[in-house]
């Protein structure tokens, strides 16, 4: 038996026309940006993660900014999960657009704009959380005794 709805014989024509419009420009730019988020969260985290005793000497730096950089560090990963859970999801959309009958293809694709909405979202407490990390990081420097006399020093 049958359990998805067949549409309307009507309907077909603007069906069709939704669906070479997902194909032609709503699957193509998604997955570009998809990409090009994966990039640029993907360097941010290794950028980050490189230069991790730059940002907060885990020797020296308090366990909240030990902690902050750490929940960064997730959320970045949670973003770039979430981006290739999208992709996948797009691909699906995109394959039922083409091959699938009804209208399956539009969940699939909100369900792939779900996970791309909550990989920016991710980044960008991650990115707040990072900036966070390092200027607590900064000011436990700064704010030490021995620290400002070096400053104090060093212009000098």
């Amino acid at each position: 038996m049958h359990t998805e709805p067949l549409l309307h014989w009507a309907l077909w024509p603007q069906a069709r026309e939704a669906r070479e419009m997902l194909m032609r420009y709503d699957y193509a730019e998604t997955k570009d940006l998809c990409k090009q988020f994966l990039t640029l969260v993907s360097g941010v985290l290794v950028f980050s993660l490189a230069f991790a005793e730059k940002i907060a000497d885990f020797q020296k730096s308090p366990k909240f900014t030990r902690y902050v950089l750490l929940a960064s560090w997730t959320l970045l990963v949670a973003s770039i999960a979430s981006c290739g859970i999208a992709l996948v999801y797009l691909a699906l959309a995109g394959g039922q657009a083409v091959y699938g009958a009804g209208d399956y293809y539009l969940q699939l694709a909100a369900r792939c704009y779900t996970f791309v909405i909550a990989a920016g979202a991710f980044f960008v407490v991650g990115l707040v959380a990072l900036v966070l990390a390092g200027a607590v990081a900064t000011l436990s420097r700064v704010s030490g005794p021995k620290a400002v006399g070096r400053q104090m020093d060093s212009r000098d």
